[in-house]
């Protein structure tokens, strides 16, 4: 889902790499004697998952019935994809092991968007990707949601020339976002960059503050330029562009006002906003917003407890220990939230609620809550947030 194997040799297109994986991974699971011992909806999150996919399906069924099916198979494709990481992620070494097959799909990604636009580079062109990634903003959401997998592994690696691979990696993705021309996409770079280095406690203080300080450098000598060279803006806010996603935001809160239950239905935002003066064509840029707008209120409620869950336990856990003598399996959930949070930051400013990364990393959060971090220490959290 990430490597996109299709993009990549398009000979493979017809053989659908993405759901013949997904159903082998599903039997593997069933025949698989190591899973998690606890039901799937013991964990409340995955309730608000689930409602929430109610929700995307009801919605699209009310337009027309091949919409509802759609909607059914897209979110069935999720769903298995969510429900294998929850229930089979059940040790830290699996959580690495999902965190690197990420990591080191999005390298070639990288690698891919380096080689033709940063090389080859010329003021106002934008660095994007390829398939689902082409766009831009679209790269710089799977790279900041990426980081802190690759600061994760490169924390809990044991060799030096591990920790040096996926630093380094980690650092191509940060090059990377400075020359998507992508202002969230800068944003979110310096939220998971200071979340990430200050979960990084087995790195030394010194090493930590020069990365940082390399960091604000990239963002303020080269990613800021890049986007003031962008042809569509005149400066970084205050623009046309900036000007028309508010205009869109209202259109959005109308389309809620007027389809407060089920919304205007996934993906249909651009087909009513003529209706409501906005602009034709362009998405509202805000995936909050979109939410709500296309899936009613009790859809946007349930996605906005699904993706906050996580960043409230992390914030709230105090003195939670993993089952073993040591933090690792705390130091997993932080860079798992870190990662989280930065594509919150993206999201905030762009519409993609339906890519794959956001659930895999709510679906880690959950796994490593439920199975690794210790539930006594939990437990009382729990009635806490509740």
């Amino acid at each position: 889902m990430f490597f996109q194997p299709a993009e990549v040799w398009p000979i493979l297109e017809k053989y659908q790499p993405l759901r013949n994986s997904a159903i082998f991974a599903l039997l593997g699971y069933i025949f698989s004697r190591k899973h998690n011992k606890e039901p799937f909806f013991a964990e409340k999150v995955n309730w608000y998952f689930l409602l929430f996919v109610v929700m995307q399906v009801l919605s699209a069924s009310l337009l027309w019935l091949g919409g509802g099916i759609e909607a059914f198979n897209l979110w069935l494709r999720l769903g298995i994809v969510y429900f294998l990481i929850t229930q089979s992620v059940v040790d830290e070494n699996k959580v690495r092991s999902i965190a690197a097959v990420i990591v080191f799909a999005v390298a070639y990604l990288s690698y891919y968007s380096i080689s033709k636009y940063v090389v080859v580079y010329m003021p106002g062109i934008r660095a994007g990707g390829f398939g689902w990634y082409s766009n831009p903003n679209d790269i710089a959401i799977i790279l900041v949601s990426v980081i802190p997998l690759a600061l994760l592994l490169a924390n809990t690696a044991g060799s030096f020339v591990s920790k040096t691979i996926y630093l380094g990696l980690a650092g191509m993705f940060a090059f990377n976002i400075l020359f998507t021309g992508s202002r969230n996409g800068l944003l979110g770079l310096l939220a998971v960059g200071v979340l990430s280095l200050y979960f990084s406690e087995r790195m030394p203080k010194l090493f930590r503050a020069i990365l940082f300080a390399g960091l604000l450098a990239g963002v303020f000598a080269v990613g800021i330029t890049n986007v003031l060279s962008r042809s569509d803006l005149n400066a970084l806010s205050g623009d046309s562009s900036s000007e028309n996603r508010i205009e869109q935001w209202k259109v959005g809160l109308s389309m809620l006002k007027d389809h407060p239950v089920f919304g205007v239905g996934p993906g249909e935002f651009t087909t009513y906003v003529r209706q409501y003066g906005g602009i034709p064509g362009m998405q509202p840029h805000n995936t909050l917003l979109q939410v709500f707008a296309e899936s009613g209120i009790f859809g946007g409620v349930f996605f906005l407890l699904l993706v906050s869950y996580p960043l409230v336990y992390l914030i709230r856990m105090k003195n939670i220990s993993g089952k073993s003598n040591n933090s690792i399996a705390a130091m997993l959930y932080k860079f798992i939230c870190s990662s989280l949070a930065g594509f919150c930051v993206c999201a905030f400013f762009s519409n993609r609620y339906q890519f794959y990364i956001l659930y895999v990393l709510i679906a880690l959060a959950v796994a490593v809550k439920q199975n690794l971090l210790n539930p006594a220490g939990w437990t009382e959290l729990d009635a806490n947030i509740s």
